[in-house]
């Protein structure tokens, strides 16, 4: 697994915070829910780096389309939690954050796991 180099890492935690301010701003929350908005950056990067240790085991340049596919889609569904909370408006409905959730989970997942598909399909015919 590759590693980031610590300032390279504090760089894009904060560029997130800073993104995520602009947002809050932008859809013209309260100060509070801003601040609330920014926590969740740490959380969900560490989410992400948890998710690729849990996958480390099984190398995922050499798994099969099924494992990738898992990745992929969890990995798509942290990233769509991520949205649909910094996106929320305080009177959002419920059903609506719920479908906004799930389209981008599965546009994402579902991508990134036939680019994939794509590129070992191209590998293997050039074998």
């Amino acid at each position: 697994m590759r590693t980031m180099p610590t300032t390279a890492a504090w760089l894009v935690s904060i560029t997130l915070m800073a993104g995520v301010a602009a947002t809050s701003w932008y859809l013209g929350d309260q100060a509070a829910v801003t601040v609330a908005k920014i926590a969740i950056v740490p959380l969900y990067l560490l989410a992400t780096k948890g998710l690729r240790a849990y996958f480390q085991n099984s190398s995922l340049e050499d798994a099969d389309l099924k494992a990738f596919a898992r990745f992929q889609f969890s990995d798509a569904a942290l990233l769509a939690a991520f949205v649909v909370i910094v996106a929320a408006h305080a009177d959002s409905a419920a059903g609506r954050m719920v479908m906004d959730f799930i389209w981008i989970a599965a546009l994402t997942g579902g991508t990134l796991t036939v680019a994939i598909w794509l590129r070992q399909r191209r590998q293997n015919s050039a074998k």
